[in-house]
């Protein structure tokens, strides 16, 4: 049996797509084996939002090539993509494949091992042609045994001057609803308490055709909420860039919405967010956090923020700081500014020096980490109902670990095998990057 093996970067989006390549080599008869053991392919499917994402693509096609130096070794994706000059320098690559071609990497891979020849390059569509969604009818990517991915959307159009994601993924595609709930009813079938929605901005949903209201991941969310089941979803993000406090006040009507969102802030400054071509300001995003804590004190929120943005002052830095405090995040994703090729950053003035940016940075993660653990101190003697997912060890003891609604991770003592089961337990103190959870008494 042929063997293939996937090394997946960057977002859900090429999580899911990774789990629907693994499928299509199935289907053909393929075995798919874990990233690091012998294979007859070799697949990265790449992330370019950041040079090390890009570098540890590079890293993993020449360390695999080392190990079986037969294999067919492909890379697809934004990677290619955005840069094909540079990935077509790469010795050890057989086949590269663009975001639009990711999806014919079976067919040509069976064609290289039976020796016929194949183009070695198929980033033949620029990202601009791609105008519809491409439905190949996913069954899910499992994140876990008891969480899925569920993909609804391709594609982005903001244009924030840092980002090279609109010149990878092209411009909105949404998938059709009927497509997605017939996904859903799957995943619920074959026993997934959490599906997540995600897509490449998820908030655009539906606004392909010209409209300003993002309705339409509003009227997925009340669709699959529909559905029978015991079950909840999870919005992979939302971005502030689309929607505001009003738009997701609307969100609290869904019971099987879990009490959780990813919302991108990428700065505390207001003359960064302008520069970074981002639409609202800091207060219209502490405006939507003040949204969800007024409906929940304990909702959930994570975010990513860049340091080292062009142009950044320490002012500007300490604007970021104060964010975090203000908005007391579960968790924030902080990165050093990366200069990104096609993007409007790369050539404004101001280029921060690499030392300051990763300075920043650290200092960044440090002041969240304790924000977090103050946010976790507030969820102590709370009831949490949390999806079990795996044991794991802690501190000696081998607890489960699952997930509350709000996404925080919640540790426990439990006899038995309750994998994929809802538990109902109280918050007790934080632990690791959460919270201890016991279960009270009746």
């Amino acid at each position: 049996m042929k063997k293939v093996a996937f090394y997946t970067l960057g977002c859900k989006v090429n999580q899911y797509e990774s789990q629907l390549l693994a499928d299509m080599f199935k289907n053909k008869g393929w075995q798919v084996v874990s990233e690091d053991d012998p294979a007859d392919v070799y697949i990265v499917n790449s992330c370019s939002v950041t040079r090390l994402a890009d570098r540890k693509s590079r890293q993993y096609l020449r360390r695999m090539k080392r190990v079986n130096p037969s294999a067919c070794m492909i890379i697809a994706g934004c990677y290619p993509q955005t840069n094909p000059d540079e990935v077509r320098e790469i010795e050890e690559v057989d086949i590269i494949l663009g975001t639009a071609d990711k999806l014919r990497a079976v067919e040509l891979a069976e064609e290289f091992l039976e020796g016929r020849d194949v183009p070695s390059c198929t980033v033949e569509k620029p990202f601009a042609d791609s105008t519809v969604y491409v439905d190949h009818q996913g069954c899910g990517a499992s994140e876990s045994r008891t969480r899925a991915l569920i993909k609804v959307q391709e594609g982005c159009n903001r244009f924030c001057s840092y980002c090279v994601i609109p010149y990878a993924r092209g411009p909105i595609r949404s998938r059709p609803l009927e497509s997605i709930l017939s996904e859903a009813e799957d995943l619920i079938g074959r026993g997934y308490h959490e599906l997540v929605l995600t897509g490449i901005n998820t908030a655009l949903y539906g606004t392909e055709g010209g409209s300003s209201e993002p309705s339409g991941i509003h009227n997925v969310i009340a669709a699959i909420s529909q559905l029978g089941g015991d079950f909840r979803i999870r919005l992979s993000s939302l971005e502030p860039t689309v929607v505001n406090a009003a738009y997701v006040e609307k969100l609290f009507a869904f019971d099987k919405l879990c009490h959780h969102l990813h919302l991108s802030v990428q700065s505390g400054s207001d003359r960064i967010i302008k520069a970074m071509n981002r639409r609202y300001t800091s207060e219209e995003y502490m405006d939507i956090v003040r949204a969800l804590r007024s409906f929940d004190p304990d909702y959930g929120i994570t975010t990513d923020i860049i340091t080292g943005f062009p142009g950044e002052t320490e002012e500007d830095f300490g604007q970021s700081l104060e964010l975090v405090r203000r908005a007391k995040y579960l968790k924030v994703h902080g990165f050093p500014y990366s200069r990104r090729p096609h993007t409007k950053a790369a050539d404004m003035a101001g280029q921060i020096a690499p030392p300051v940016k990763k300075e920043r940075n650290r200092i960044l993660i440090a002041e969240a980490d304790r924000v977090s653990l103050e946010f976790r101190q507030g969820m102590e003697g709370k009831p949490m109902r949390v999806l079990a997912e795996e044991q794991t060890e802690v501190e000696g003891k081998l607890l489960w670990k699952g997930h509350a609604s709000n996404y925080t991770p919640v540790y426990f003592p439990w006899d038995g095998d309750i994998a994929n089961t809802f538990i109902d337990l109280t918050a007790a103190e934080p632990v690791l990057d959460g919270v201890y959870g016991r279960k009270e008494d009746k």
